[in-house]
Order: structure tokens, then sequence, then C-alpha cells
């Protein structure tokens, strides 16, 4: 398996995404007793993790690729 460095900035990117936008809801609400958007996020971010390490098993080298998508220069924006 080739495994090739995925950049810091896509990284956090990604992170933050998949941290911040599951917890929304519970955010904007501020209802931290609200259960199903507990089990929402939940679901969410165990579906995107097991997605990637499926993928990353699978095909390494398409995640790599994601991962440096703005660094394409011969992409129209």
């Amino acid at each position: 398996m080739n495994h090739k460095k995925i950049p810091v900035k896509s990284m956090a990117i990604m992170l933050l995404f998949i941290l911040i936008m599951p917890l929304l809801p519970l955010l904007i609400s501020q209802r931290w007793n609200w259960w199903e958007a507990w089990v929402y996020a939940l679901m969410i971010i165990l579906g995107f993790t097991g997605s990637r390490l499926w993928i990353r098993r699978r095909h390494p080298d398409l995640l790599t690729e994601r991962a440096h998508f703005m660094q394409h220069t011969n992409t129209k924006p």
C-alpha cells in the first residue's frame, strides 16, 4: 500500500465539517437533551468515518487524490 501525505489544511477542514455540521441543530437550539439530534449527529459522524475507513482500505489512492482537490491546476472553478 502506498501511503501519501494528506495536507493538514484538508484534514482540518474535514474535521471541522464532520464535527460541527452534524452538531449544528444542537448548537442552534441549545437543547442538549434533544436525543434525536444526538442520534442524527452520531449517525452522520459514524457513517462518514466508516466510509472513509472502507475507502482507505479498498482504494487508498482515491482518498489521497480527494484530499488534494485544492491543488489541481487544470480544473475549472
